[in-house]
Formats: structure tokens, C-alpha cells, sequence
């Protein structure tokens, strides 16, 4: 079974993103493993130096789970026209590594904009090494608008979208 390793970059409990991911899990399911990992502000800060020579045993083994799974699926807002400063913070953890060389991504941005902090997560991801298809990317503007209180999608183009981009996911 393909296992997904889903990161998501916003680090508010009950986001847009988180909502979008679940969405994804149940098109994916039962054919895909999809892991959620959402615990970015658990994560110590990066320090370069501890990061080749002694990493924290918790990034040893968010490492491990990068490496080990088939796709990482990153589903993130945009801050300030940027990368939220804890996914920016997990992936300088893996950037004296080489988890992300060839391993197939898939990026959401969802926010209400989101068009820069889209461009730089590619821009980081390709440094990383990362495999990155647009037909795996998909950025999501005016989120807000697109979901109910409680995170049912309400927009069709949104809800047609979802389903192209799990049928990429199972496929990739």
C-alpha cells in the first residue's frame, strides 16, 4: 500500500488546511495510507550545528517517516507572503539530508492569497532536491470562502479539484 506523509503547515489546530487534508484522506482511502502530521510547533528549533552532528531524536525520526514514505503531501498557508515559520523550521531540519532528493511532493497552498508563499515552497523544495509535478500542486485562494464553519466544502470547482488531485495521489 502507498503511504502519503501529509505536513501540515499552518499551526492553528482547526485550519483550512487541516480540513482540506481530511478531505483528501477520505478520497484516497482506502488505496492510500495517509499519515497527518500536524505537531509542527513540537518541534525543536533548527540549530545547523545539531543537525548533521546530533539531531534531536524527534527529528531523527521525522526524517525516518519522510524517507520512508512513497509522497509527502505539504498543505500550508501563507504568512505574511512566506512559508509559516514552522514548516520553514521542519524543513530546514532535512535540508543536510538528502530524504527530499527525488521524492515525489505535492504542495497545497490554501490561503487568501497565497501566490508567493506558493512560488517560494516550490522554490524551497527544489532545493531540497524534491520531484515536484503541477499536476500534484494545487493553490487554493480565497480558502475562507470555500468551506462552511465546520470545514464542508461548499464550492464545486474545489470539491472537482480534490478529486483530481487524489486520483494524481493514488496514481503517483
Amino acid at each position: 500500500m502507498k503511504t502519503i506523509f501529509a505536513i501540515i503547515g499552518s499551526a492553528s489546530e482547526h485550519s483550512s488546511n487541516h480540513q482540506l487534508v481530511r478531505h483528501l484522506q477520505h478520497k484516497v482511502n482506502p488505496e492510500v495510507n495517509l499519515i497527518l502530521f500536524d505537531r509542527l510547533k513540537e518541534l525543536p528549533h533548527f540549530d545547523p550545528e545539531e543537525s548533521t552532528s546530533r539531531p534531536p531524536i524527534e527529528i531523527i525520526a521525522l526524517r525516518q517517516v519522510i524517507q520512508d514514505a512513497d509522497l509527502v503531501l505539504i498543505s500550508s498557508p501563507e504568512y505574511i507572503f512566506s512559508v509559516p515559520s514552522g514548516l520553514k523550521n521542519l524543513l530546514e531540519w532535512c535540508a543536510a539530508t538528502t530524504i527530499f532528493t527525488e521524492k515525489p511532493v505535492s504542495i497545497i497552498t490554501a490561503s487568501a492569497q497565497g501566490e508567493t508563499g506558493h512560488a517560494e515552497l516550490q522554490r524551497i523544495m527544489q532545493g531540497l532536491g524534491a520531484q515536484l509535478d503541477p499536476e500534484r500542486n494545487l493553490l487554493i485562494q480565497g480558502v475562507k470562502g470555500k468551506l462552511d464553519a465546520v470545514g464542508n466544502i461548499w464550492d464545486e470547482k474545489l470539491d472537482q479539484q480534490l478529486d483530481l488531485l487524489a486520483a494524481q495521489l493514488k496514481n503517483s
